[in-house]
């Protein structure tokens, strides 16, 4: 298949209905592009009902249904000692959902939830559709790689073989179209000076909040502050004035990437596509440690592309304030930087992977 076939939208006849289910969870990353794929395969095949499994976790079913997809939770384990115990009883439970749900297509996007739902498919006969985010595989799609149909990937050479198809980081697709007036409406930021955008996913927050925290004023010497620091993990008590702090947003989050001039972020997948589709310069700090240490290989392939610098976490608290106002000082750089990470960026990810999908509904 090639990577760049498209579904030719030939004449198609009212099917009954067939459910796709879509699994990942444990982070956020790994339910909106599910999300977004979803919602492009409603709009290629309205006769297929979408139906998420995700973690315990209380947010992610909730971001789920703001989204309007129907969703379960699954007690599903991390690696650990326990493991060998705690798999076979998540896969158990997985074969009971699926024998509920009937899905004909199974769509994972990876993390721990998906593997033991995956295993339960495959033993099942139920075709997988794996998308890999990173530029480098963990171990749950390295594992779940070995039985899905197809394989699509966001950058190129990530994984190789003849089921691997091109398709691009599916985002939200409300991320291009944020409002910088509404963004200052929400944070009441007056932006008399560039606004620093700081995103640390829900694992890697800490260690940037600790960092901001301590060197909040001289910060806000050169930029004001959008920070989005992750449900409970705030260091900063209260708002001085040019800094907004919100744990958690959803609706408003294009509206916060369009108010900004300049990103500190770790490196997951999909935060680096929505910086790449909102053309927003980044300072990089890899979360280190974590799956095959994906988020360094993400970094250095945003690096590449010439839109973001890396910052190691070792060297954040010594640099973080020079290379912001570096930036912040370089409108010139930030321009040429906002338009080398737009590169990164493939709008019609989500339709592609939604095609690859609608043919094994075929």
């Amino acid at each position: 298949m090639s990577g760049n076939a498209l579904y030719d939208g030939g004449p198609e006849r009212i099917m009954s209905l067939q459910r796709v289910l879509f699994v990942g969870g444990g982070s956020l990353g790994h339910i909106a592009p599910g999300i977004a794929v979803a919602k492009a395969l409603r709009a290629l095949r309205p006769d297929v009902e979408a139906h998420f499994i995700v973690s315990t976790r209380p947010e992610d079913a909730a971001f789920v249904t703001q989204a309007g997809f129907p969703v379960t939770a699954l007690d599903a384990p991390r690696l650990s000692w326990k493991f060998p115990w705690t798999f076979p009883l998540a896969v158990r439970a997985a074969r009971t959902l699926l024998r509920e749900l009937q899905p004909a297509v199974l769509f994972s996007k990876g993390g721990y939830v998906s593997l033991p739902v995956c295993a339960a498919a495959h033993r099942m006969g139920i075709p997988i559709i794996l998308h890999e985010s990173d530029a480098v595989s963990g171990w749950a799609n390295w594992i779940v790689g070995r039985w899905a149909k197809t394989i699509c990937v966001s950058y190129a050479g990530s994984v190789k073989g003849p089921r691997t198809v091109l398709t691009g980081l599916p985002i939200r697709a409300d991320m291009a179209t944020g409002s910088r007036q509404r963004g200052l409406n929400i944070t009441g930021l007056s932006r008399t000076r560039p606004v620093l955008l700081v995103i640390g996913g829900s694992q890697g927050a800490l260690a940037l909040n600790r960092a901001v925290a301590r060197h909040l004023p001289e910060l806000l010497d050169y930029c004001e502050i959008i920070h989005l620091t992750g449900k409970g993990k705030e260091t900063v008590i209260g708002n001085p004035p040019g800094y907004w702090q919100c744990p958690f947003v959803v609706e408003e989050y294009p509206h916060l990437f369009a108010t900004a001039d300049l990103a500190l972020s770790r490196a997951g997948a999909t935060t680096l596509m929505e910086l790449a589709a909102t053309g927003l310069p980044a300072i990089l700090v890899p979360l280190e440690g974590v799956a095959h240490d994906h988020q360094r290989r993400n970094a250095e392939a945003a690096v590449a592309s010439g839109g973001c610098i890396l910052l190691e976490q070792e060297r954040l608290s010594k640099s973080l304030v020079s290379t912001v106002r570096h930036l912040i000082e370089a409108a010139d750089s930030r321009r040429t930087m906002a338009s080398a990470i737009r590169t990164l960026y493939k709008p019609e990810a989500a339709r592609q992977i939604a095609v690859v999908i609608a043919r094994q509904l075929a």
